[in-house]
């Protein structure tokens, strides 16, 4: 469609530019709220991400390999066997980057006459070491050297059981095919989480003893933890990696507290979001209504030149979508840019909070993770706000008469 040579796309452009001021301000408010919203919603990622790691890291793992009936009946005969074929099909999984043996059950464990039930674990030392952020957690003594008849647990079991490191642990269980496992540990280092569940309730012990005790075959582990590089990544690998015999469970399946939160923070998020937009819609709305109150002689005299009003309206609503592309163009420079510099440097926190996380084994500042799906919302959002904003205007052009415009000039 075309108002002489020129297009109404042209045209439309031109116009926008007639008042500068008003043109940016318009686009830099709508660029504020896609930064505003790519910002907040990048740095919800990042501190999800950093959440949901160091929960991983720190026992469960992004991706475990158990047997199928292991999630709901944690039973030592629920076995699997962690062949070398399996794990090097494990870490060979795209963004693999270690695959942790275990073997868990529940015991008990005594220091004289002092008895208190606690899940044993069996695990490789020199894996955990590399992967696991459990070892870093450590408060006295070390960590398992890979010698056998050691112990690692928590500092408040160590507490309730009065043992230190140094001292003799017995350990007792139920082996498989309803022997009696039984196994006498020292203790090397005692470990605080922060996590009363753990702290009170873990102990470590070389798998090999775990599977001598509880009398396993020599590759069987009760869940073999894959530790991925990013925690996105854990739902493909965990599908690619379910087969005969064997479940894949991701961290969402694993830590359903830690998947509630992110549900339920998404939902905060995304009210937020819709206020910014609303509150961007209405802006526009005035903006535009100010634009035909300025224009309506200058309407008025198109349409009386043959110009029809679904012309006029059109040619507005293209100035709405030219503002709007502006805005969200300067909107997402200005998140990446942002995004891009953050997640570098880190955003850092108080000195009297950085010191708790550093000891929870979290770090001491806030990286922002660029969100793909809220820069691709945030533009189609905004779009589709700007067009719907403009939509009032261009129906008071559509009731428009030129004879009742034209007289604006007098």
């Amino acid at each position: 469609m075309k108002v002489g040579s020129i297009t109404l796309w042209g045209l439309a452009w031109r116009n926008l530019w007639r008042n500068r001021r008003r043109t940016w301000l318009t686009a830099g408010g709508i660029g504020f709220a896609v930064w505003l919203l790519v910002f907040a919603m990048s740095m919800q990622d990042g501190s999800f991400e950093v959440m949901v790691d160091n929960a991983a890291r720190l026992l469960t793992g992004h991706v475990q390999l158990q047997h199928p009936a292991y999630q709901d009946d944690p039973s030592v005969e629920h076995w699997l066997a962690a062949d070398p074929a399996l794990r090097a099909q494990a870490v060979a999984a795209s963004g693999v980057v270690a695959a942790l043996p275990r073997a868990a059950a529940f015991g008990l464990v005594s220091v004289g006459e002092r008895s208190l039930g606690v899940q044993v674990m069996g695990v490789s030392p020199q894996h955990e070491a590399a992967a696991s952020t459990l070892p870093a957690a450590t408060v006295a003594g070390r960590y398992l050297d890979g010698a056998p008849a050691q112990a690692y647990l928590g500092e408040m079991l160590a507490r309730n059981l009065g043992a230190a490191v140094g001292d003799e642990v017995v350990i007792l269980g139920a082996a498989l095919e309803g022997g009696v496992a039984a196994s006498a540990a020292t203790v090397v280092g005692l470990f605080e989480t922060g996590q009363p569940a753990l702290d009170r309730a873990l102990l470590q012990i070389p798998i090999d003893d775990f599977r001598a005790a509880w009398n396993l075959p020599p590759d069987a582990v009760h869940s073999l933890v894959l530790i991925l590089d990013r925690a996105g990544r854990a739902a493909p690998v965990a599908a690619a990696l379910d087969g005969p015999g064997r479940a894949a469970l991701d961290w969402q399946a694993l830590l359903p507290e830690a998947r509630q939160t992110v549900e339920l923070k998404s939902v905060g998020a995304q009210l937020f979001f819709v206020m910014v937009a609303l509150i961007v819609t209405f802006s526009v709305v005035n903006t535009f209504m100010m634009t035909v109150f300025e224009r309506t002689p200058e309407l008025g005299m198109l349409m009386a030149l043959g110009m029809r009003r679904g012309a006029v309206a059109t040619e507005l609503c293209i100035e709405a979508w030219w503002l709007g592309l502006l805005g969200v163009m300067l909107g997402l420079a200005a998140g990446a840019a942002t995004v891009a510099v953050l997640s570098q440097v880190g955003i850092p926190l108080p000195a009297d909070a950085a010191e708790v996380l550093v000891r929870y084994n979290l770090p001491d500042r806030m990286y922002p993770s660029f969100s793909v799906p809220a820069a691709v919302v945030a533009v189609v959002v905004m779009l589709v706000g700007v067009q719907v904003a403009v939509a009032v205007p261009a129906w008071r052009i559509r009731r428009l008469r030129p004879v009742q415009a034209l007289r604006a000039l007098a």
